[in-house]
């Protein structure tokens, strides 16, 4: 069980004082379909994030205005969509388009305010892929069946390569069905990314080796993306069994397999033991819309929940209908050890939508 939170009396929203980690700049960054030909890219304070977290959509502010920037793909196009990610102080922007498969991924660097053009998406990733960021690069997996029912799957990578930027790279097929993907987590060792698939079990890639093993029989107690707390020595993100609710669960950190354990070493390997946090951070299915959890480092988190406003019907949830509420905390056990969500400060702020398609973004960026 994750053990290394401190008690919420033995310590402040301060956390270890002069570690490299508070040194770092931290950012929060959102993607909204706020404007009729695309989508805009708004970069957060986090330290702005301090007002009550029971009543911050009483006071609803707007976003920095101008955003980052603005990326003109109009939404719900047949044939087109966007996809967006990040890692470590980059966010990819991919415009995929039938009639155009060379459409290049855009990559904007928050350290230096850089837009660089990347290679262009590959043409197996043309149905909506999922996109994992860890050990430095950005992983993208696809399935999808073709006209005669066949069914195919793609695991490729994007990663620096010197003077050349981001190149695009083939990787090992992953040996399950990439479709039942449940979550996924980064290794603190920098190489490994775990990944849960419903009906076949956890499986280690290594992305040094480019070699995959399997982890365990089990899978991981999350859904979507885990991040891993230095601070615990944890991997926290929603917990699987509550989707919906904003809970937050928190797991001791597994091994990695090795390689050479292929297939069948997975099987003797136990679970790690989790806990979830005893209360819920959203407004409840009736007006929560999309929840996001982001690792703001040095031990926060935070919860973004995209909502409607009071008394507003779903099928009226456009332009000026909706909220961003962002809720920042940290990980604590009471005195009875229960886990809980600490130092919670939030802050709302008055948004638009104008696609049907697209489910916002968020991301804890570090530089």
């Amino acid at each position: 069980m994750p053990k290394r939170y401190r008690r919420d009396n033995d310590g402040d929203e301060g956390g270890r004082g002069g570690s490299r980690d508070q040194r770092r700049r931290h950012h929060l960054c959102v993607v909204l379909d706020d404007w009729s030909k695309g989508y805009s890219l708004y970069n957060l304070d986090v330290d702005d994030l301090d007002g009550d977290p029971t009543d911050a959509d009483l006071h609803a502010e707007r976003l920095p205005d101008p955003p980052l920037f603005r990326l003109e793909i109009p939404a719900d196009e047949r044939g087109r969509f966007a996809s967006f990610a990040a890692a470590g102080s980059s966010v990819f922007a991919i415009d995929y388009i039938d009639e155009n498969k060379e459409a290049p991924v855009l990559v904007h660097d928050m350290a230096t305010g850089a837009l660089a053009v990347g290679p262009a998406t590959p043409p197996d990733l043309g149905h909506s892929p999922d996109l994992v960021s860890a050990a430095g690069s950005l992983f993208a997996f696809d399935g999808w069946k073709d006209a005669r029912g066949q069914r195919h799957q793609s695991f490729k990578a994007l990663k620096r390569h010197g003077r050349r930027g981001w190149v695009s790279r083939g990787l090992p097929d992953a040996p399950f069905d990439v479709r039942r993907v449940r979550c996924h987590a980064a290794h603190p060792d920098g190489r490994t990314v775990l990944f849960s698939a419903g009906g076949s079990g956890t499986f280690a890639f290594d992305a040094e080796a480019e070699a995959w093993a399997r982890h365990g029989e089990w899978v991981l107690p999350f859904k979507g993306q885990a991040f891993y707390d230095g601070e615990a020595e944890a991997w926290v993100g929603f917990s699987w069994a509550h989707v919906g609710e904003g809970r937050v669960c928190a797991c001791d950190i597994a091994d990695p397999a090795p390689a050479s354990d292929g297939d069948g070493g997975g099987a003797r390997r136990a679970p790690p033991e989790w806990k979830v946090v005893e209360e819920g951070m959203t407004h409840g299915s009736e007006r929560s819309l999309a929840v996001r959890l982001a690792h703001l480092g040095d031990g926060r988190f935070c919860l973004v929940e995209y909502m409607k406003r009071r008394g507003v019907p779903e099928e009226d949830v456009w332009d000026e209908h909706c909220l961003l509420r962002a809720t920042k905390f940290r990980l604590r056990y009471d005195k009875n050890g229960t886990l809980r969500a600490a130092s919670r400060r939030a802050r709302c702020y008055a948004v638009r939508k104008k696609s049907n398609t697209f489910s916002f973004r968020a991301f804890g960026i570090s530089e």
